[in-house]
């Protein structure tokens, strides 16, 4: 009995030593805890961060407040971040989730950081401090070295420049200089955009990602381009430019008044220049295929690369202001290029070359070149009614100071062919050319005997015409003098023909 009672006591006292024990580690760890709330969240802690934060990027930072907690782990949060004097980059919370392990040997591992509604105004006044080699000889390591970030949540990032915005938001992973982008949307105007991919931060920043867009305006796409794009000092400041490879998507996308849709392209961005390949869109009830690329230093330049296939001309010319005046399926290819102080400026100097071909169409008034022969002929028997259809329409022409130049055109129909050169005005729709109008075999014959006699040529009709007025109201002429040189011409061989053959009896 003795014995049991000796046990009983031994392992009271036991107990008795480990609730002591476990409440002195939990004094301890309240301690530590209220004394690392109050490390965390005093101004000692801020002061530290705002001094160690200003060396580290070269221009001041402010802390308005500083804190902590503790659970599920670690987590530092800041309020009211101001970087630089003025201000250029705001953050109203940025709160950091660490490994306490890792952060004790300081080291940043498996973090978690969480940004809310931060103002970015470009360029920033700072470039962020090439990591530094640890194996240097000499090399000084950072307090605290950042090796891999799990997470990093940015909401309402709100970046500016130039009088224009984009508002950011996006979910991403850092492992070294490696930025893994799981989402990221862009919102700009009526453009909303979502993308992913992978973002190398060093030795320059280098992104590869896939995007896909509600919509895009190209004229807003290229003003934001222009203002995100760094002045000749900055450029020198920061070093090479970001560069930036994007597969691009959307359903629908325009520029100016144009409205394309399924809009695809590969999209390179490298400092100021920006490329558009394997450009590919449907507009004007048919597709485009082709490329473009400009740069955005002054002065502008840009090269336009096209290929078009099966477009509706009669859309073609309503948008060009021309409506009801030719109708048809173009398809083409062309080359050009400018430069200028603006936008204006290089579509006035454009340049280029370029085919077309326009299929199965018609063109107003074009049953005039039917109706002047038959006034002067006769009309056969049962003959078909004028039209203005025509068959094929060829053109290989060229475009500067705003006039497209037809080295040569040519055009066949049931009542004539036609090939000729002439100019179009881009500014005015004025017409000027010249052309050679060649009547069918069967308009031919219908021909007045004198007509046929002076103006054929085999067995039909040419007659030389001139072109003019406008694209909604062209106008064919015969040109009367050229007619009569021919006629005298004809005539000339003629006789002469007349006269060997009596010479030869």
């Amino acid at each position: 009995m003795a014995g049991r009672r000796s046990r009983c006591r031994r392992r009271r006292k036991v107990r008795r030593r480990i609730v002591a024990a476990a409440a002195g580690v939990a004094i301890l760890i309240a301690a530590a805890a209220g004394w690392a709330y109050w490390f965390f969240s005093g101004d000692g802690f801020r002061r530290a961060l705002e001094s160690e934060a200003t060396a580290w990027i070269g221009v001041p930072v402010h802390i308005g407040a500083a804190g902590a907690r503790f659970l599920p782990r670690l987590a530092v949060e800041l309020r009211d971040v101001r970087v630089g004097d003025p201000a250029r980059l705001t953050l109203a919370r940025l709160e950091l989730a660490a490994d306490l392990r890792a952060l004790l040997a300081g080291r940043i591992e498996n973090a978690d950081v969480l940004v809310s509604n931060s103002g970015i105004d470009m360029p920033l006044p700072f470039s962020l401090p090439e990591p530094r080699d640890a194996n240097a000889a000499g090399a000084a390591l950072p307090p605290v070295r950042i090796v891999s970030i799990r997470s990093i949540a940015l909401r309402d990032a709100r970046l500016r420049s130039r009088g224009r915005e984009i508002v950011v938001s996006a979910e991403s992973a850092l492992n070294g200089a490696t930025l893994a982008l799981r989402r990221f949307d862009a919102e700009t105007g009526q453009t909303r955009l979502t993308a992913n991919g992978v973002v190398e931060l060093s030795p320059r920043v280098d992104a590869r990602v896939n995007a896909t867009a509600n919509r895009l305006d190209m004229d807003e796409l290229l003003a934001l381009a222009a203002a995100f794009t760094p002045e000749p000092a900055d450029d020198r400041a920061a070093g090479p430019g970001a560069r930036i490879s994007a597969g691009i998507t959307a359903a629908e996308a325009t520029a100016g008044t144009v409205r394309m849709r399924q809009f695809a392209t590969d999209l390179t961005v490298d400092g100021d220049t920006i490329a558009l390949n394997h450009l590919d869109f449907k507009m004007f009830s048919g597709r485009y295929e082709g490329s473009a690329s400009a740069r955005l230093s002054a002065p502008l330049s840009a090269t336009l690369e096209a290929r078009i296939a099966d477009l509706d001309v009669a859309e073609l010319a309503a948008f060009g202001g021309a409506p009801d005046t030719i109708t048809g399926r173009l398809s083409g290819a062309g080359t050009f290029t400018g430069s200028g102080a603006d936008v204006a400026q290089l579509m006035r100097r454009a340049r280029g070359n370029a085919t077309a071909s326009i299929v199965d169409g018609s063109i107003k008034r074009l049953r005039l070149v039917r109706t002047v022969v038959l006034f002067f002929g006769r009309p056969a028997p049962q003959a078909e009614e004028a039209t203005d259809h025509f068959d094929r329409l060829d053109a290989t022409f060229s475009l500067a100071t705003r006039i497209l130049h037809a080295q040569t055109f040519s055009l066949r129909s049931t009542d004539a062919d036609m090939v000729g050169t002439g100019t179009l005005s881009l500014d005015t729709d004025a017409l000027n050319g010249r052309a050679d109008v060649m009547l069918s075999e069967r308009l031919s014959a219908q021909a007045g005997t004198d007509l046929y006699r002076y103006a054929r040529e085999g067995n039909r009709v040419v007659l030389p015409a001139s072109i003019g007025g406008t694209l909604a109201a062209p106008r064919l002429t015969i040109d009367a003098a050229a007619a009569v040189r021919r006629g005298l011409r004809n005539e000339f061989e003629r006789r002469m023909k007349d006269l060997l053959e009596g010479l030869g009896r």
